[in-house]
């Protein structure tokens, strides 16, 4: 509960008492009216305010100054008022650009991430007192287990909570996605529609668009704001195999313009096939789309230009049919357009000149599966793999470093150890003290994600060997 107090000047003081401030110790806020005059007058003032008036300490040495950066938080941190997730999720909270953005940071914000973080590095620390134990007093004490079975146990549970820290992993960088921005790059022959297209996406005039083929040379990029999502488009020079093409010739600049259209389109993880449906398909075109479509990267057909047809429901289908035997991809990620500005084809919906808003839904659905968050049939609960797409990029990292542990755990168990019935002699095989080591560095590695605790921690250690 604050205290108010409302000076003379028409100032507003709240004081907040600990430990219910957002940084677990006493807060004071000015609220201070006026123009910037009166507040530098007061902030000259506070700086000369001792925090202390007894007259038997130095009250020189505590005087009021200013916060340094980020000094807030981090008081907020020593005082277990928030966890290193919680803090990351907050500044990025701070600089969303967009409403996707904005959700990925918000799901961080809370303590579950840590929690969970927590759980796993205390069911490696179990694990790992097993193994200890086992060390240090097999020698003592008469085990109902062989140490093989044991092992095998251990090994279980690592197997389970691998499967969970690799879901985790992978919505982690589906997460990546939303904070950083999908990569769309368009890819097409010369005046296939491209650009139009960038344009019509974009509300302006981004890109050059002329009838004269190859007028787009290097890459063009663009960020913007698509249905909440942050979308990076890049418009690329036009494929066509070099060397002679009718009466023109491939020159050395538009060659390097292909070259780094290809580059551009093997990076992204949209890629967007402009195909003209007046024209054939460019075996350079599809040779490339397929190459990304080989690569895992999602791909979307655009059908351009189809106020040009007399009869598209003749060849719909089609155009359908051929763009799925070449590319492999559903029926619904074939879209029909008219980049033109109005099209008076009566197949073009009056509320959709052109079909580019029926196409932009198909892209968005596309963002969609592709920043869904995966669930493993282990643990089947959807909110909580919810907050895994705001894992941060740092705790991936240390997440796959955290997996690299594991790894090397079940390889020094022996395979056998899986099993009750080890044959003899495998008990000689497992080298349990560099199983135990890589428990503890993979507990490291979570402990490093939150800030908190040790995977060494003495009493928390004794106390699982001891209970075991």
């Amino acid at each position: 509960m604050s205290t108010a107090t409302i000076l003379d000047a028409g100032a507003l003081v709240l004081y907040f008492p600990a430990p219910n401030t957002v940084t677990g110790e006493d807060v004071l806020e000015l609220h201070v009216h006026g123009g910037p005059a009166i507040v530098r007058a007061v902030l000259a003032a506070i700086s000369q305010c001792a925090a202390l008036s007894d007259p038997n300490l130095q009250a020189t040495r505590y005087r009021v100054r200013y916060a340094e950066a980020g000094e807030f938080t981090r008081r907020a941190f020593a005082n277990n008022r928030m966890d290193l997730p919680q803090i990351e999720s907050l500044g990025e909270t701070l600089s969303a650009s967009t409403e996707q953005q904005r959700k990925l940071s918000v799901r961080g914000t809370t303590s579950s991430l840590a929690a969970r973080y927590e759980y796993w590095r205390m069911l490696l620390l179990q694990a790992r007192g097993e193994l200890e134990a086992l060390i240090d007093f097999s020698e003592d004490q008469h085990f109902d287990e062989s140490p093989a079975v044991l092992c095998a146990s251990v090994a279980k549970q690592v197997r389970a909570l691998r499967i969970q820290m690799e879901a985790h992993v992978e919505n982690a960088m589906r997460g990546e996605l939303l904070r950083n921005g999908i990569g769309v790059a368009l890819l097409g022959a010369p005046n296939a529609g491209k650009s139009s297209l960038l344009n019509r996406l974009v509300g302006r005039d981004a890109a050059i668009v002329s009838h004269e083929a190859g007028t787009t040379r290097d890459v063009v990029e663009i960020g913007i704001d698509l249905g909440g999502w942050l979308v990076k488009i890049g418009d690329m020079a036009g494929l066509r195999r070099a060397g002679l093409v009718g009466a023109e010739i491939v020159g050395a600049i538009e060659q390097e313009g292909i070259k780094r259209a290809k580059e551009r389109a093997l990076a992204s993880d949209v890629l967007i096939v402009v195909q003209d449906a007046t024209a054939e398909m460019d075996p350079e075109v599809m040779e490339t789309a397929k190459q990304c479509a080989d690569l895992g990267i999602h791909i979307i057909a655009a059908i351009n230009k189809i106020d040009q047809l007399d009869a598209l429901d003749s060849t719909r289908s089609a155009l359908t049919t051929e763009m799925q035997s070449a590319l492999g991809i559903p029926a619904e990620r074939v879209a029909f357009i008219s980049c033109k500005t109005s099209t008076t084809s009566s197949t073009t919906a009056s509320s959709d000149p052109g079909h580019i808003q029926a196409f932009v839904t198909t892209l968005l659905d596309t963002f969609k599966d592709m920043t869904a968050a995966l669930v493993p049939e282990s643990d089947p609960d959807p909110g909580v793999w919810q907050e895994s797409l705001g894992a941060t990029e740092r705790q991936r990292v240390l997440l796959s470093e955290c997996l690299g542990y594991l790894e090397t755990f079940m390889t020094t168990i022996s395979p056998d150890a899986e099993s009750k019935s080890a044959p003899s002699g495998v008990d000689d095989e497992v080298d349990i003290v560099v199983a135990a080591e890589s428990l503890r560095s993979a507990a490291e590695s979570l402990a490093r994600i939150t800030g908190r605790g040790e995977s060494g921690d003495v009493e928390e250690l004794l106390g699982v060997v001891f209970e075991k």
